[in-house]
């Protein structure tokens, strides 16, 4: 997980990796990736929902977000 932060806010997140391991699995990456980044930037934090369908994927996005975040000292 990539996070830029400016003035203290999250101003951008970019998943280096999502699973692709399959075709179902690449799209629901493909589908939940962008929402995931939406949300992670509206809640400002790795509290966000968790997509239906792809539940795997919104858990491992956020907890990748939160470590980056506790990284970033903002976590």
């Amino acid at each position: 997980m990539r996070v830029v932060i400016s003035g203290g806010r999250i101003t951008d997140v970019q998943a280096v990796q999502l699973p692709t391991d399959r075709a179902e699995s690449a799209y629901i990456s493909q589908q939940a990736g962008p929402w995931l980044r939406t949300e992670a930037l509206q809640a400002q934090s790795a509290n966000i929902d968790i997509i239906s369908g792809a539940t795997y994927t919104s858990q491992s996005y956020a907890q990748s977000l939160e470590s980056a975040l506790q990284q970033a000292h903002m976590g």
